[in-house]
């Protein structure tokens, strides 16, 4: 065989070889199809896509049991107390943030880690400053299931 060829077999570029001529590719232990069902041994049962919802029902005690949540009022002073608005938030608790003495950089990253949380725990932000004379900066973040009414959380802010 020459250079060349020796190459492109090595690189797998040469003719494809015939495996079915292998002494053990006849051996009758090595069947296709289990012996017990009959269904090939290569069969899968159809499985849902990695990212695909299962839309079975699930009961569980805790789904059927929401009280209201509590609202817990937060002011950070750095991002370290992030921490302070994601456990209450993952409890199921309504958080609201007072974000007034946070520098602007901080303040975008707590946002951001409010915002974060709420798309992971299919909950809801609300701009609780946004309308209101104040130079306050409040935001709220309230669980997937929290019947909590914006009213509500302004009192909680101390805007009404």
């Amino acid at each position: 065989m020459s250079f060349f060829g020796s190459a492109k077999e090595f690189f797998g570029l040469g003719p494809i070889e015939n495996n079915e001529d292998d002494a053990y590719f006849e051996d009758s232990r090595y069947s296709e199809t289990s012996s017990a069902t009959g269904a090939s041994a290569y069969d899968r049962a159809e499985r849902p896509s990695r990212y695909e919802r299962d839309h079975r029902e699930v009961s569980s005690t805790r789904a059927s049991y929401r009280p209201t949540p509590r609202i817990v009022n937060v002011s950070p002073r750095n991002y370290n107390d992030a921490k302070e608005i994601g456990e209450p938030f993952r409890d199921g608790d309504a958080v609201v943030m007072d974000l007034t003495d946070l520098d602007t950089a901080d303040a975008k990253r707590i946002v951001d880690f409010a915002a974060g949380l709420c798309f992971g725990l299919r909950g809801s932000m609300h701009n609780l400053s946004r309308g209101e004379e104040t130079r306050k900066r409040l935001f709220a973040i309230v669980p997937e299931h929290g019947n909590v009414d914006k009213e509500a959380l302004k009192r909680s802010a101390g805007l009404r």
